[in-house]
């Protein structure tokens, strides 16, 4: 073999090998193969938005916070002591967040009524908590498909996404570090 032969060689593998590589590499991502993934949550699919949703609470109507994180804790049980837990995790985590805990609104969303003591304890530990009682509202059906019928708390993004679904008794730690990865990595909220 020449020295131009092997030019030609060496100049037609540089158009020819980009193809090759990425028929297997697409070989290695096809349909149907399950995938690993670093986050502790649970992917929620289909994704649902919720950011127009609008929520009637004491005859007022408002809309749920838009431009900020949001974490979703879902009551469909009364709130007993695993409930209340989950609501002190919640907080926890938002303050370990540091500089970045005005990026992130929590919300107890309650399918049941809330018995007097309960509501007045959450509103009197629990400042910055959203408090949405047993009320009709279309958010109630939404976030009750997503978390089959189960207490759980969901993430939902800066544009309304619900992205992430989380078990009751969560890991606070676990929890953090997809939060704040997510805030890394986010431009928007």
């Amino acid at each position: 073999m020449n020295r131009g032969q092997f030019k030609l060689i060496i100049i037609m593998s540089i158009f020819i090998l980009p193809f090759f590589i990425a028929y297997f590499m697409l070989d290695n991502y096809s349909p149907g193969k399950s995938y690993s993934t670093t986050n502790y949550g649970d992917l929620v699919k289909p994704i649902t938005n919720i950011s127009n949703t609008v929520i009637n609470d004491n005859n007022n109507e408002k809309s749920l916070p838009k431009g900020k994180w949001l974490l979703i804790y879902y009551a469909n049980t009364q709130c007993g002591e695993e409930c209340l837990h989950d609501i002190y995790l919640m907080r926890q985590v938002n303050t370990a967040l540091g500089k970045n805990m005005d990026r992130l609104q929590r919300l107890f969303l309650s399918n049941k009524a809330l018995d007097e003591n309960t509501e007045i304890n959450l509103l009197q530990s629990y400042p910055n908590l959203i408090l949405i009682k047993n009320k009709p509202n279309k958010i109630h059906g939404l976030i009750k498909g997503i978390s089959d019928n189960k207490n759980s708390l969901l993430l939902v993004d800066p544009l309304g996404n619900v992205i992430l679904k989380y078990n009751s008794n969560f890991d606070g730690k676990k929890l953090l570090k997809d939060i704040k990865k997510l805030l890394k990595l986010s431009r928007v909220g």
